[in-house]
Protein backbone atom coordinates (compact mmCIF):
# COMPACT_ATOMS: atom_id res chain seq x y z
CA UNK A 1 0.00 0.00 0.00
CA UNK A 2 1.10 3.92 -0.49
CA UNK A 3 1.74 5.75 2.61
CA UNK A 4 2.69 9.58 2.54
CA UNK A 5 6.45 10.07 3.55
CA UNK A 6 4.88 12.56 5.54
CA UNK A 7 3.26 10.39 7.87
CA UNK A 8 6.03 7.60 8.07
CA UNK A 9 7.91 7.76 11.41
CA UNK A 10 11.39 7.43 12.26
CA UNK A 11 12.63 6.04 16.04
CA UNK A 12 14.89 8.49 17.32
CA UNK A 13 18.05 6.68 17.76
CA UNK A 14 18.27 5.09 14.82
CA UNK A 15 21.71 4.45 12.75
CA UNK A 16 22.01 7.62 10.48
CA UNK A 17 21.68 6.90 6.70
CA UNK A 18 25.03 7.41 3.94
CA UNK A 19 24.33 9.81 2.41
CA UNK A 20 26.36 8.63 -0.96
CA UNK A 21 24.24 5.52 -0.86
CA UNK A 22 21.34 7.80 -0.94
CA UNK A 23 22.25 9.58 -3.67
CA UNK A 24 22.91 6.27 -5.46
CA UNK A 25 19.57 4.75 -5.15
CA UNK A 26 17.59 7.70 -5.70
CA UNK A 27 19.67 7.50 -9.35
CA UNK A 28 18.29 3.56 -9.67
CA UNK A 29 14.72 4.27 -8.47
CA UNK A 30 14.48 6.91 -10.91
CA UNK A 31 15.56 5.11 -13.38
CA UNK A 32 13.90 1.50 -12.95
CA UNK A 33 11.19 2.60 -9.99
CA UNK A 34 11.10 1.37 -6.09
CA UNK A 35 11.63 -3.06 -6.44
CA UNK A 36 10.90 -3.66 -2.80
CA UNK A 37 9.23 -1.50 -0.79
CA UNK A 38 9.90 -0.50 2.99
CA UNK A 39 8.78 -2.00 5.81
CA UNK A 40 6.27 -0.11 8.00
CA UNK A 41 4.44 -1.17 11.36
CA UNK A 42 0.60 -0.74 11.73
CA UNK A 43 1.01 2.89 13.34
CA UNK A 44 3.31 4.18 10.32
CA UNK A 45 6.82 3.98 12.09
CA UNK A 46 10.10 2.44 9.67
CA UNK A 47 10.77 -0.68 10.45
CA UNK A 48 13.10 -1.15 7.13
CA UNK A 49 14.28 0.61 4.09
CA UNK A 50 15.25 4.14 5.64
CA UNK A 51 18.11 4.89 2.67
CA UNK A 52 14.98 4.18 0.16
CA UNK A 53 12.88 6.09 2.37
CA UNK A 54 15.82 9.29 1.96
CA UNK A 55 16.11 8.09 -1.65
CA UNK A 56 12.35 8.88 -2.55
CA UNK A 57 12.12 12.03 -0.25
CA UNK A 58 15.53 13.09 -2.39
CA UNK A 59 13.40 12.57 -5.79
CA UNK A 60 10.06 14.67 -4.00
CA UNK A 61 7.99 11.91 -3.75
CA UNK A 62 4.86 12.38 -1.98
CA UNK A 63 4.60 8.78 -1.26
CA UNK A 64 6.08 5.43 -0.87
CA UNK A 65 4.98 1.60 -1.40
CA UNK A 66 5.04 -0.10 2.07
CA UNK A 67 4.49 -3.45 3.71
CA UNK A 68 2.43 -2.84 6.85
CA UNK A 69 4.02 -4.84 9.22
CA UNK A 70 3.32 -6.00 12.95
CA UNK A 71 6.79 -7.18 15.17
CA UNK A 72 4.74 -9.31 16.52
CA UNK A 73 4.22 -10.83 13.70
CA UNK A 74 8.03 -10.92 12.65
CA UNK A 75 8.57 -12.87 15.90
CA UNK A 76 5.84 -15.54 14.84
CA UNK A 77 7.44 -16.29 11.59
CA UNK A 78 10.83 -16.77 13.24
CA UNK A 79 9.53 -19.45 15.61
CA UNK A 80 8.15 -20.77 12.81
CA UNK A 81 11.01 -21.27 10.69
CA UNK A 82 12.68 -22.35 13.69
CA UNK A 83 10.18 -24.77 14.48
CA UNK A 84 10.09 -26.56 10.88
CA UNK A 85 13.81 -26.73 10.50
CA UNK A 86 14.28 -28.35 14.18
CA UNK A 87 11.23 -31.09 13.59
CA UNK A 88 11.52 -31.31 10.18
CA UNK A 89 13.53 -33.73 7.79
CA UNK A 90 14.32 -31.20 5.46
CA UNK A 91 16.99 -30.98 2.76
CA UNK A 92 19.88 -28.72 2.40
CA UNK A 93 18.44 -26.97 0.15
CA UNK A 94 15.12 -26.55 2.33
CA UNK A 95 17.30 -25.60 5.43
CA UNK A 96 18.98 -22.70 3.64
CA UNK A 97 16.26 -21.01 2.21
CA UNK A 98 14.43 -20.94 5.70
CA UNK A 99 17.77 -19.11 7.16
CA UNK A 100 18.13 -17.12 4.22
CA UNK A 101 14.48 -16.00 5.03
CA UNK A 102 15.06 -16.24 8.78
CA UNK A 103 18.40 -13.92 8.02
CA UNK A 104 16.10 -11.06 6.32
CA UNK A 105 13.37 -11.39 9.36
CA UNK A 106 15.99 -10.87 12.19
CA UNK A 107 17.56 -8.11 10.41
CA UNK A 108 14.37 -6.41 9.89
CA UNK A 109 13.75 -6.96 13.87
CA UNK A 110 17.19 -6.07 14.57
CA UNK A 111 18.66 -3.79 11.95
CA UNK A 112 21.88 -2.78 14.40
CA UNK A 113 22.87 -6.63 13.68
CA UNK A 114 23.19 -6.09 9.82
CA UNK A 115 26.99 -6.08 8.90
CA UNK A 116 28.72 -2.97 8.37
CA UNK A 117 31.09 -4.38 5.82
CA UNK A 118 28.73 -5.84 3.73
CA UNK A 119 28.77 -4.51 -0.47
CA UNK A 120 26.04 -1.27 -0.75
CA UNK A 121 25.46 -1.03 2.89
CA UNK A 122 26.22 1.84 5.50
CA UNK A 123 30.09 1.43 6.42
CA UNK A 124 29.88 3.67 9.05
CA UNK A 125 30.73 2.52 12.38
CA UNK A 126 27.74 2.21 15.23
CA UNK A 127 27.97 4.58 17.73
CA UNK A 128 26.93 4.08 21.31
CA UNK A 129 24.32 6.86 20.22
CA UNK A 130 23.09 4.97 17.84
CA UNK A 131 21.63 2.28 20.19
CA UNK A 132 17.66 2.63 20.37
CA UNK A 133 17.74 1.80 24.53
CA UNK A 134 19.62 0.41 26.91
CA UNK A 135 19.16 -3.13 26.69
CA UNK A 136 22.12 -5.66 25.85
CA UNK A 137 23.70 -5.87 22.95
CA UNK A 138 21.61 -8.16 20.31
CA UNK A 139 23.27 -11.12 19.18
CA UNK A 140 24.38 -11.26 15.23
CA UNK A 141 22.26 -13.33 13.29
CA UNK A 142 24.67 -16.19 12.39
CA UNK A 143 25.28 -16.43 16.49
CA UNK A 144 21.58 -16.43 17.44
CA UNK A 145 20.14 -18.88 14.54
CA UNK A 146 23.14 -21.53 16.09
CA UNK A 147 21.88 -21.44 19.45
CA UNK A 148 18.20 -21.60 18.57
CA UNK A 149 18.76 -24.77 16.00
CA UNK A 150 21.67 -26.30 18.17
CA UNK A 151 24.05 -26.09 15.52
CA UNK A 152 27.51 -24.33 15.01
CA UNK A 153 27.98 -20.78 13.73
CA UNK A 154 29.74 -22.73 10.57
CA UNK A 155 26.78 -24.33 9.38
CA UNK A 156 24.80 -21.18 9.36
CA UNK A 157 27.42 -19.54 7.33
CA UNK A 158 27.61 -22.90 5.22
CA UNK A 159 23.40 -22.62 4.60
CA UNK A 160 24.33 -18.81 3.87
CA UNK A 161 26.45 -19.20 1.33
CA UNK A 162 24.07 -22.19 -0.58
CA UNK A 163 21.05 -19.57 -0.31
CA UNK A 164 23.59 -16.64 -1.84
CA UNK A 165 25.35 -18.41 -4.79
CA UNK A 166 22.93 -21.66 -5.52
CA UNK A 167 21.45 -20.28 -8.56
CA UNK A 168 17.51 -20.57 -8.85
CA UNK A 169 17.84 -22.88 -11.58
CA UNK A 170 20.01 -25.57 -10.00
CA UNK A 171 18.30 -24.96 -6.76
CA UNK A 172 14.86 -26.17 -8.56
CA UNK A 173 16.69 -28.96 -9.94
CA UNK A 174 17.88 -30.01 -6.58
CA UNK A 175 14.72 -30.36 -5.58
CA UNK A 176 13.35 -32.90 -7.93
CA UNK A 177 15.89 -35.21 -6.15
CA UNK A 178 14.88 -37.70 -3.91
CA UNK A 179 17.94 -37.72 -1.95
CA UNK A 180 20.13 -34.45 -2.47
CA UNK A 181 23.81 -34.72 -2.68
CA UNK A 182 25.70 -34.12 1.08
CA UNK A 183 26.20 -30.41 1.70
CA UNK A 184 30.04 -30.63 1.19
CA UNK A 185 29.22 -31.76 -2.58
CA UNK A 186 26.61 -28.47 -2.86
CA UNK A 187 29.40 -26.13 -1.57
CA UNK A 188 31.20 -27.23 -4.64
CA UNK A 189 28.62 -26.53 -6.52
CA UNK A 190 27.85 -23.26 -5.39
CA UNK A 191 31.33 -22.08 -6.26
CA UNK A 192 30.69 -23.32 -10.18
CA UNK A 193 29.56 -20.35 -12.45
CA UNK A 194 25.70 -20.09 -13.11
CA UNK A 195 25.62 -21.95 -16.43
CA UNK A 196 27.61 -24.89 -15.52
CA UNK A 197 25.98 -24.98 -11.97
CA UNK A 198 22.73 -25.45 -13.78
CA UNK A 199 24.36 -28.36 -15.96
CA UNK A 200 25.94 -29.85 -13.11
CA UNK A 201 23.17 -30.12 -11.11
CA UNK A 202 21.00 -32.04 -14.18
CA UNK A 203 23.77 -34.57 -14.37
CA UNK A 204 23.34 -35.28 -10.21
CA UNK A 205 19.09 -35.93 -10.66
CA UNK A 206 20.29 -38.40 -13.97
CA UNK A 207 22.32 -39.96 -11.62
CA UNK A 208 25.01 -39.53 -13.83
CA UNK A 209 27.84 -38.27 -11.61
CA UNK A 210 27.91 -38.56 -7.94
CA UNK A 211 30.16 -35.54 -7.13
CA UNK A 212 31.22 -31.94 -8.68
CA UNK A 213 34.63 -33.20 -9.39
CA UNK A 214 33.54 -36.06 -11.40
CA UNK A 215 31.57 -33.35 -13.44
CA UNK A 216 34.50 -30.82 -13.93
CA UNK A 217 37.09 -33.69 -15.15
CA UNK A 218 34.66 -34.76 -17.85
CA UNK A 219 36.62 -34.76 -21.28
CA UNK A 220 39.59 -34.01 -19.64
CA UNK A 221 42.73 -36.54 -19.73
CA UNK A 222 43.17 -38.88 -16.47
CA UNK A 223 46.05 -37.25 -14.45
CA UNK A 224 47.47 -38.49 -11.42
CA UNK A 225 47.03 -37.20 -8.49
CA UNK A 226 43.41 -37.89 -8.25
CA UNK A 227 43.26 -36.01 -4.47
CA UNK A 228 44.47 -32.79 -5.89
CA UNK A 229 41.12 -30.87 -6.57
CA UNK A 230 39.58 -32.24 -3.18
CA UNK A 231 42.45 -30.90 -1.00
CA UNK A 232 42.02 -27.84 -3.19
CA UNK A 233 38.31 -27.58 -2.54
CA UNK A 234 38.81 -28.10 0.91
CA UNK A 235 41.38 -25.39 1.15
CA UNK A 236 39.43 -22.91 -0.83
CA UNK A 237 36.51 -23.48 1.41
CA UNK A 238 38.06 -23.36 4.79
CA UNK A 239 39.96 -19.82 3.91
CA UNK A 240 36.46 -18.26 2.72
CA UNK A 241 35.51 -19.50 5.92
CA UNK A 242 37.85 -17.62 7.58
CA UNK A 243 37.71 -14.75 5.85
CA UNK A 244 33.78 -14.44 6.88
CA UNK A 245 35.41 -14.81 10.34
CA UNK A 246 37.49 -11.97 9.78
CA UNK A 247 34.93 -9.43 8.74
CA UNK A 248 32.85 -10.22 11.27
CA UNK A 249 35.37 -9.39 13.81
CA UNK A 250 35.85 -6.43 12.20
CA UNK A 251 32.58 -5.60 12.85
CA UNK A 252 32.20 -6.78 16.61
CA UNK A 253 35.82 -4.62 17.07
CA UNK A 254 33.81 -1.42 15.58
CA UNK A 255 30.27 -2.44 17.23
CA UNK A 256 32.19 -2.19 21.03
CA UNK A 257 33.71 1.31 21.63
CA UNK A 258 33.66 0.37 25.20
CA UNK A 259 36.73 -2.25 25.10
CA UNK A 260 39.00 -1.38 28.08
CA UNK A 261 42.67 -0.54 27.20
CA UNK A 262 43.26 -4.05 28.78
CA UNK A 263 40.97 -5.37 26.65
CA UNK A 264 42.07 -3.87 23.30
CA UNK A 265 45.34 -4.56 24.01
CA UNK A 266 44.40 -8.50 24.31
CA UNK A 267 42.34 -8.19 21.37
CA UNK A 268 45.54 -6.54 19.56
CA UNK A 269 47.82 -9.45 20.59
CA UNK A 270 45.02 -11.97 19.24
CA UNK A 271 45.67 -10.24 15.66
CA UNK A 272 49.41 -10.07 15.82
CA UNK A 273 48.84 -14.13 16.25
CA UNK A 274 46.62 -14.00 13.56
CA UNK A 275 48.73 -12.09 10.50
CA UNK A 276 51.65 -14.64 12.18
CA UNK A 277 49.69 -17.83 11.24
CA UNK A 278 48.32 -15.94 7.35
CA UNK A 279 52.79 -15.20 7.08
CA UNK A 280 52.85 -18.52 8.09
CA UNK A 281 50.63 -19.95 5.14
CA UNK A 282 51.87 -16.93 2.68
CA UNK A 283 55.13 -18.71 2.94
CA UNK A 284 54.46 -21.73 2.42
CA UNK A 285 52.62 -20.75 -0.50
CA UNK A 286 55.54 -18.67 -1.61
CA UNK A 287 57.75 -22.13 -1.48
CA UNK A 288 55.35 -24.29 -3.62
CA UNK A 289 56.48 -21.56 -6.64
Amino acid sequence: MRIPISEIKINPGRREADPTHIDELSKSIADVGLLNPITVDSSHTLIAGLHRLEAAKLLDWAEIECTVCSIDSIRAELAEIDENVIRRSLTNTEVSSLLARRKKLYETLHPETIARNRPGHVSNHQRSSDNVSCEPKVKSFVEDTAEKLGVSTRTVERHLYLAEHLTPKASEILKKMDKQPPRSELMKLARLEPDRQAECAAQFLSSEIKSVNTYLKQGEPETAGTDTPSSFDSFMESSSLILNEFERLSSLFAASPDFTDEQTETARIQANKLREAADRLTAQLEGRR
